[in-house]
């Protein structure tokens, strides 16, 4: 069962929808202008990578443009291993990538080889990924509803009470401004205070600043919020301001999330260390699904919890493999088509809870496979 070949399949360019919300480029509207969360992320332009094994199984993963690229480039040196070695093939890639990797968009590339290789071997075996992972957990996973983009707040309470419809116990919203907004603070709770009036306190309510304040609004905004019991606020810094988490962490009861911008286990041992107890890595940034089960090891050993970012199958199948105390839920991105341009069974939760079919790999089925 050896990797016989890793190439590009197709890449695309695709548009979405331009969801307000805050972001670190504030500061430079002027130059930049308004933005997609697809464009901020660099993920306007993506791309099917396609790994071919020795006994023609197929899989796919689909990831940015420039993730693909770099992942080919760098696969060279894996050809004709066997697909069983994921360990070492990881350690391989991770090493040889040391002079211009260690995160970033190094670690996108690395993250969708380990998934491939994951997907292939599960394939090759005829079991889930889940299994090869040492099995489920429990029969299904508990997700939040994510998305409450800042809106007319008729329209944001429409939206909230829709995901209590719709049996979903817990949802996150986006903030609207940072410190480059003189009036930043209040906007950013009357959007909670909107959502908290229509949904009350017996949902779990979260809240999304995505690297975009700094640590003098994040303790304003950790004050105003208090009352409103609001579950955990999301990447309120620069991911290496890890001093500034410290501090944060120690000044607020609310929990601090972050982990989405961060790579492989030392960047979270740092998180850790720094006081963050919500981590939000993402099997296709992180390292992929070795780089997802090292660092949930640690996770544990610190108490605290891991919810990945998206709920893409990728990490569905991580959660589901882990202990529920560990891995408590996943995202649900209610609005946004992540990563499913040309997936015919892209997961879905029922009444707030996913379920995984036992399908071999990833179980992913595409319209041009």
């Amino acid at each position: 069962m050896k990797i016989q070949d890793i190439q590009i399949l197709r890449i695309e360019k695709i548009e979405r929808d331009n969801f307000p919300y805050v972001k670190p480029t504030d500061y430079y509207l002027q130059v930049l202008g308004e933005t997609s969360p697809f464009n901020s992320a660099f993920m306007d332009e993506v791309c099917f990578l396609g790994l071919k094994s020795e006994n023609d199984v197929i899989s796919i993963v689909e990831t940015s443009a420039q993730a693909c690229r770099l992942a080919v480039d760098i696969s060279k040196v894996i050809k004709g291993l066997d697909l069983s070695n994921r360990n070492m093939i990881w350690d391989l890639l991770y090493r040889y990538t040391l002079p211009i990797g260690r995160s970033g968009i190094i670690l996108h590339a690395i993250s969708a080889i380990d998934l491939l290789i994951h997907d292939s071997y599960a394939k090759e075996l005829g079991i889930p990924v889940y299994n090869l992972l040492g099995g489920k957990t429990r029969d299904k996973i508990r997700a939040y509803a994510s998305h409450l983009h800042p809106t007319a707040n008729e329209e944001l309470e429409k939206e909230a009470l829709s995901y209590i419809e719709q049996g979903f116990t817990a949802m996150k919203m986006r903030f609207s401004s940072g410190p480059s907004d003189p009036l930043g603070v209040e906007k950013n709770v009357q959007l909670v205070r909107t959502i908290r009036d229509a949904v009350g306190y017996d949902v779990e309510l979260a809240g999304d600043a995505w690297m975009s304040w700094n640590l003098n609004f994040s303790l304003k905004m950790a004050k105003k919020l208090s009352k409103y019991e609001v579950t955990w606020i999301e990447e309120p810094l620069l991911p290496d301001d890890f001093d500034g988490y410290n501090y944060l962490t120690k000044k607020t009861e609310i929990s601090i999330a972050a982990g989405e911008h961060h790579y492989y286990l030392y960047d979270f041992k740092r998180l850790l260390d720094s006081g963050v107890r919500i981590l939000q890595p993402d099997s296709l940034w992180v390292g992929g699904i070795t780089a997802m089960k090292r660092i949930s090891g640690m996770a544990e050993s610190y108490g605290a919890i891991i919810i990945p970012h998206t709920s893409n199958i990728y990490n569905l199948h991580f959660i589901i493999s882990e202990p529920e105390s560990v891995c408590t839920m996943a995202e649900y991105l209610t609005r946004y088509r992540w990563l499913e341009d040309h997936v015919k069974n892209p997961p879905r939760p029922d009444r707030g809870m996913f379920k995984l079919e036992e399908l071999s790999g990833f179980g992913l089925k595409y319209s041009f496979s």
